[in-house]
């Protein structure tokens, strides 16, 4: 979630964000593991997000011809982005935000080309100003990095009923985090792991509900 968060374009963002500011007032956590595979993560579409920002700026410099509208400018900019690694929804909605930030009607090829030069040099900004306030929000619970191999016999549990490894060790991080904090929530931007783990009985762990923000 802090991913989805932070990530203005990511298709889970809305969830995230409505979930995290209405609850500021509340202790959220997160563990050392999450924080640090955040970080990676994070940097990795903020490189791939440059890099594609980076590739519109120069079509859209050499480009001489107008856009129709903002479903031609698109098609022309996804068609010749398409070996840029971000993945396609986030494209679509970086290309949605500019349009509608500058409330294009059509696309003139020089005043889109000026405006996107602006665009790209705030964007990064925009990303590390919501990494800055979510470090401030988040209270970290430092448990290690392999804490799940002290819950070993949970983290299986939780492996057997579907759950993937890497949810598994950040549930055993919760479940820590839930035996010096009661009723302690585990939220989700993953629907369907919710799904799974709710169906079964999760009375084992010191965690009292399962709440996806989707």
């Amino acid at each position: 979630m802090p991913i989805a968060y932070t990530v203005i374009h990511d298709k889970f963002h809305e969830n995230a964000a409505s979930f995290i500011n209405s609850h500021e007032e509340d202790s959220i956590f997160w563990s050392t593991l999450v924080k640090n595979e955040y970080g990676d993560k994070l940097e990795d579409i903020i490189d791939d997000m440059t890099n594609f920002l980076e590739s519109c700026e120069d079509l859209l410099n050499i480009n001489q011809k107008d856009f129709m509208n903002y479903y031609d400018f698109e098609k022309y900019i996804l068609k010749r982005t398409k070996d840029c690694r971000l993945d396609y929804t986030k494209k679509q909605k970086i290309l949605e935000h500019f349009w509608k930030k500058y409330d294009f009607f059509e696309g003139i090829s020089r005043i889109i080309s000026s405006k996107f030069s602006v665009f790209i040099n705030h964007f990064e900004q925009i990303y590390y100003a919501r990494d800055s306030k979510l470090e401030k929000i988040l209270i970290l619970h430092d448990c290690g990095i392999n804490n799940y191999l002290k819950y070993f016999n949970y983290a299986k549990q939780l492996y057997e009923w579907g759950v993937h490894k890497p949810d598994c060790k950040i549930i055993a991080d919760a479940h820590d985090c839930g035996k010096t904090h009661d009723n302690l929530i585990f939220v989700s931007a993953d629907k369907k792991m919710i799904e799974i783990i709710t169906s079964h009985n999760t009375s084992f762990l010191n965690i009292a509900e399962f709440k996806s923000c989707n």
